[in-house]
C-alpha cells in the first residue's frame, strides 16, 4: 500500500532531490518499505511444507526402526534371549500411535539395543554404518519435529513486526514527509497533487490518521 508514495517520489526525483531533509526522509522511508516486504514474506510463507517434512522424516525413521528391530529380534530368538526378542517385537501401528517425542525415544531404544549387541549382528545385516545411518534418521526427525511449531511462532512474530512497521511508516509520512511536501503546493502544484493523491491511497489502504467517515444520519420514523 506504500508503493504509490514510493513510485511518485521516484518518478519525480528531480523535483525534491535538492532538499537534503527530503532525501533523508525518503531513504528512511525506503528502509521501512523494504522491512515491511521482508516481514510480509515471512508472514505469508506456507508452513505446510514443514509438516510434510516432519511426516517424511518420521516414516523414514520408523521404516529403519522396524528393519533393525526385526533383525535384532531374529538374533535374540536364535540365542534364546526372550527379553530382548520381546522388546524388539514392534509393529508399525505401535510406533505410529505414539506421540512425537515418545516415538523418537522408542526408536532410540531400538538403536541402543542393537548397538549393545552389534558385534553379534554382522550375520543379520547390521553393522556400525547401518546404526550410524539409523541414528542420523532419528536426529533428523527430532529436528523436523520442532520445525512446524517454530515456523508458526516465526509467522506470529512477523505479524507483530508488520503492525509496528506500518505504524512507524505512517508516522514517518505524517510527521516528516507530509510537512516537507507542503511547500510544493506553491512551487510545483502538479507534483504536490500527485504526492497528495498517492498519500490518499496509503490512507485508504492502511490505518493512517485520516478522518473517520461521519456517521450516517438517523432514519426518520415511518409515519
Amino acid at each position: 500500500m506504500f508503493y504509490a508514495v514510493k513510485s511518485t517520489l521516484e518518478e519525480n526525483n528531480a523535483v525534491w532531490s535538492g532538499t537534503p531533509a527530503i532525501v533523508t526522509a525518503k531513504g528512511d522511508y525506503d528502509v521501512k518499505v523494504k522491512d515491511l516486504e521482508d516481514a510480509l514474506e515471512v508472514q505469508l510463507r506456507d508452513i505446510r511444507g514443514h509438516a510434510m517434512d516432519k511426516r517424511n522424516a518420521e516414516e523414514a525413521m520408523i521404516a529403519e526402526t522396524l528393519d533393525v528391530a526385526g533383525k535384532v529380534m531374529a538374533y535374540a530368538t536364535t540365542i534364546g534371549d526372550e527379553s530382548l526378542a520381546e522388546a524388539m517385537n514392534i509393529v508399525p501401528s505401535e510406533l505410529r500411535r505414539y506421540r512425537d517425542s515418545v516415538v523418537a525415544q522408542r526408536c532410540q531404544d531400538v538403536h541402543d539395543s542393537a548397538n549393545g549387541v552389534l558385534a553379534s549382528l554382522a550375520d543379520y545385516g547390521v553393522d556400525a554404518a547401518k546404526l550410524t545411518a539409523f541414528q542420523a534418521l532419528i536426529d533428523a526427525y527430532l529436528v523436523e519435529n520442532t520445525a512446524p511449531r517454530l515456523a508458526i511462532t516465526t509467522r506470529k512474530n512477523a505479524t507483530a513486526v508488520i503492525d509496528e512497521l506500518v505504524d512507524e511508516t505512517l508516522t514517518l509520512l505524517n510527521r516528516r514527509m507530509d510537512p516537507l511536501m507542503q511547500g510544493f503546493a506553491i512551487t510545483d502544484p502538479e507534483f504536490h497533487r500527485k504526492y497528495t493523491d498517492a498519500r490518499i491511497i496509503v490512507d485508504l489502504g492502511g490505518t493512517g490518521d485520516g478522518e473517520e467517515e461521519p456517521p450516517a444520519p438517523p432514519v426518520p420514523p415511518t409515519p
